[in-house]
């Protein structure tokens, strides 16, 4: 009697065991510790490029993500305003205003900024966080010209000098943009979060195809033009309408630290300065604070969110003034 293939199965079954058991340690591992498998989805758009799929409410590092109807890490609100005196502000920008899942939603500087706000006037105030990662000119303007800017009192963007030739790729959307969840949290680790710490030979093994999140290699110059050309006429659509519009300037960590501005800074500032916009450089104020507002070279960590929200309040109140001066509404609230 052949006893060989019971033995073999014995052997095996304790060993599956032990596989799954581990298995699935791993998975509540990434979710429970990691926090991946609910990552933040995104939704292609024929005009606009993507943004965050609307009505999202999730965990993700520890970390509270709401995105709203319109696509925004903001809470939702109607497209029109609802209540007499109710004020609005829109902040624009791409990853350093939406601050990725590493930043909670309560510590964004939009966030803190609606609060302030509210705090000081005494009635309804609503800040809008309109941005997505690797957003430019072309998606800023797109955006715009679909929904428009929900009332604003004031529109506030920030941008950094390379967002000037930052123009959309129309890409498929890929790991870094997911459209749907994983079905394990493990396969989110392996296929996102695993290649950025292999070593260099073997990362480019497990290189995705281009997800949307970089425009493809353009020359300079027709770069920089067609994403010139989109910041002018997105800042001519937002100032119409009587709104007022401040420009803010991001510089990355490298920027602050030396002093030197990259390419693009001069150009969107002589754009800016052409239009009679204000444009706030934000490179004194992150100097005072210290490279600990950065968690990169160039996103925030939450005392970036902080510093930044001061700087958004200083830029916001002078145009708030303005607008004041120009609707009625605005006269009857508290002192700014």
């Amino acid at each position: 009697m052949n006893t060989r293939p019971a033995w073999r199965a014995s052997r095996a079954l304790p060993l599956l065991a032990l596989a799954v058991a581990l298995l699935a340690a791993a998975e509540l591992a990434c979710r429970g510790i990691l926090g991946l498998g609910t990552p933040p989805l995104y939704e292609a758009d024929a005009g606009f490029e993507y943004r965050l799929r609307p009505n999202q409410d999730l965990q993700r590092f520890g970390n509270h993500v709401f995105v709203n109807r319109w696509g925004m890490r903001a809470p939702d609100f109607e497209a029109r305003k609802a209540v007499a005196g109710e004020l609005r502000v829109m902040v624009m920008g791409d990853s350093v205003v939406n601050g990725g899942s590493q930043i909670d939603q309560a510590d964004l500087s939009t966030a803190l900024l609606q609060a302030r706000l509210q705090a000081e006037l005494g009635g309804p105030v609503t800040v809008g966080n309109i941005s997505a990662g690797s957003w430019g000119p072309g998606n800023w303007l797109a955006y715009a010209q679909r929904f428009g800017f929900f009332d604003a009192d004031v529109v506030a963007l920030v941008l950094g000098g390379g967002d000037q030739a930052d123009n959309p790729s129309f890409a498929p959307l890929g790991i870094n943009h997911p459209t749907q969840a994983p079905l394990l949290a493990i396969e989110e680790a392996v296929q996102r979060y695993l290649p950025r710490f292999l070593p260099a030979l073997l990362r480019s093994a497990w290189s995705s195809p281009p997800d949307g999140s970089h425009a493809p290699a353009q020359p300079g110059a027709q770069a920089s033009a067609r994403g010139l050309a989109d910041l002018e006429a997105f800042l001519r659509l937002a100032v119409a309408d009587g709104r007022s519009v401040v420009v803010l300037y991001h510089p990355d960590r490298d920027e602050m630290l030396s002093g030197r501005s990259i390419d693009g800074h001069d150009q969107i500032r002589m754009l800016v300065d052409r239009l009679s916009l204000p444009f706030i450089d934000l490179r004194t104020p992150y100097q005072l604070a210290g490279p600990s507002i950065y968690r990169d070279n160039i996103h925030h960590s939450a005392q970036g969110q902080r510093v930044m929200a001061d700087a958004l309040h200083a830029a916001v109140v002078p145009a708030l003034v303005q607008a004041r001066s120009k609707n009625n509404p605005l006269s009857q609230r508290g002192a700014l």
